[in-house]
């Protein structure tokens, strides 16, 4: 069995992360496993390997990895918003509202949960709940936009609200 100190593992999972988020996913997996084989219960190398068959299309196997992860770190703010995300593709959106809430219980600055509840707030047309939850991902860094449906914006009904909201938000980059 191969032996690394927590360096090496510290080093070998910001790499497989980097492959991650580039797409290379094979090499991000061999690196996923190795530290795996050292540590079975790294909660970010379990959480990782989730992302990557979450990317794939493969939910059972990534929500799998996403629970494991949460089994050996509770409170796991990625794992819990990436498992929420399996339910909201599910059709749980209650399930999944709890559970981004609780990563933001363990993490309250966590930006992914907030853009994602944020998603759930327009679904359900809570347009306050959804900017403030924006504000949120957005101090955060993490404001991401779903451009897969037909956005609410699009809404004639809504244009008074965009003009809102875009004054609100040239006021905040103005007073900042």
């Amino acid at each position: 069995m191969n032996s690394m100190n927590e360096e090496q593992i510290q080093e070998k999972y910001e790499e497989a992360s980097a492959a991650v988020d580039v797409a290379r996913f094979e090499k991000a997996e061999d690196l996923l496993r190795e530290i795996l084989e050292v540590d079975p219960e790294h909660a970010g190398a379990l959480n990782k390997m989730g992302v990557i068959h979450a990317y794939k299309k493969e939910k059972d196997k990534a929500r799998e990895y996403f629970e494991e992860s949460l089994q050996a770190e509770r409170n796991n703010a990625p794992a819990l918003t990436n498992l929420a995300n399996i339910y909201l593709e599910n059709g749980n959106q209650h399930q999944a509202e709890n559970m981004y809430n609780e990563a933001l219980r363990y993490d309250p600055e966590y930006g992914p949960a907030h853009n994602n509840l944020a998603a759930i707030y327009k679904k359900r047309g809570e347009y306050g709940k959804m900017v403030n939850s924006l504000k949120k991902a957005r101090k955060a860094g993490t404001i991401s936009v779903d451009h897969s449906e037909k956005s609410i914006f699009l809404n004639p009904g809504c244009l008074l609200f965009l003009g809102l909201v875009v004054v609100g938000l040239l006021l905040i980059f103005w007073l900042q």
